[in-house]
């Protein structure tokens, strides 16, 4: 079985579109990486005198010291019960750190904006090249040649499937754990600091990225052993995740969101996913107290369910049906 597997991932590294397909995900990488880390730069002595002098001439205004003495008579009523004094001239003086024109890095908000959005984008070229590697075998029949050297179809398919989570699974570390490193090392050649929680954040979420890419390129070889066909497989995902999520919206059913393919996806990458489902009863009435909660325990049943069940019927049609 081993030896199947090595033959499997030397005929994945062999692919030429596979390997283009790699090296984008490689460039996808840097690229956002030098876009999060330039659009994060440091200002210069000249930003930093331009927002000094902004600043104090904003400290000038008579509507803002107006608003400062005010707050200052009362903190409660301005800024809430328990507020202090301080707490008015911190959040009504002109800061000279409001008028840069740039905000430090931080990779808590990378996480929720290029991060998820980068994950989602390295996770879709796998599924392609999880797809290509199984459909090309179909489309030049070399699967028959395949069965003779090895006739038992069950070890066949299960070290193709193999072959494509590992090396979905790498390709996903190597791309999405390069990104995290750069910008921790960036930020902390800047001196910006950060938390444990949020170093943990970003640790768990590329877990969970690898663990989505290496299910993603499962989903995507079972289905394209299921069709005998590349094209069709990515016809399909494609239906399923923009005409789904039409349907979820326009079923007359209470919390429909929940089963919503993108907010299971977003729910299992991120931290703690917020959504206002359009369906349920208080958004119709606009009474929610609140956007609704995915767990991560809930989106990820929901995404093994679906890999699951493409996996069984793969391998089952594999079996069986002739060649």
């Amino acid at each position: 079985m081993i030896g199947l597997v090595r033959t499997e991932l030397a005929r994945y590294r062999s692919r030429r579109v596979i390997t283009l397909l790699l090296v984008l995900a490689a460039l996808l990488a840097a690229v956002v990486a030098f876009q999060s880390a330039w659009e994060t730069r440091p200002p210069s002595k000249a930003e930093i005198a331009t927002a000094q002098a902004q600043a104090e001439v904003a400290a000038d205004r008579s509507d803002i010291q107006t608003d400062i003495d005010r707050c200052l008579a009362d903190p409660g009523s301005y800024l809430g019960t328990g507020a202090t004094a301080q707490e008015c001239r911190n959040a009504l003086s002109a800061a000279p750190t409001s008028y840069l024109p740039r905000s430090p890095l931080d990779l808590r908000g990378t996480l929720k904006g290029n991060g998820i959005g980068l994950a989602l984008l390295i996770i879709v070229l796998l599924i392609i090249a999880a797809s290509t590697f199984a459909g090309a075998d179909w489309d030049s029949g070399s699967i028959r040649n395949q069965t003779l050297f090895e006739p038992r179809r069950s070890r066949l398919w299960a070290a193709k499937a193999t072959a494509v989570t590992l090396a979905s699974g790498v390709a996903a570390l190597v791309t999405l754990g390069g990104f995290w490193l750069t910008l921790y090392l960036v930020a902390a050649s800047r001196g910006v600091d950060h938390s444990s929680a949020v170093v943990g954040d970003v640790s768990w979420h590329l877990l969970r990225a690898v663990i989505l890419a290496m299910a993603a390129g499962l989903g995507a070889f079972s289905l394209t052993m299921l069709f005998r066909n590349s094209v069709a497989t990515l016809a399909l995902l494609f239906a399923y995740s923009i005409g789904g999520e039409i349907l979820t919206s326009l079923l007359p059913f209470d919390d429909t969101g929940r089963w919503s393919l993108g907010n299971n996806v977003l729910g299992w990458l991120q931290t703690q996913l917020e959504y206002f489902d359009p369906n349920s009863p208080c958004s119709r009435l606009g009474t929610c107290a609140g956007p609704d909660h995915l767990s991560h325990g809930v989106t990820g049943l929901y995404l093994l369910v679906l890999v699951v069940l493409a996996a069984a019927s793969s391998w089952a049609t594999f079996r069986r049906r002739d060649l």
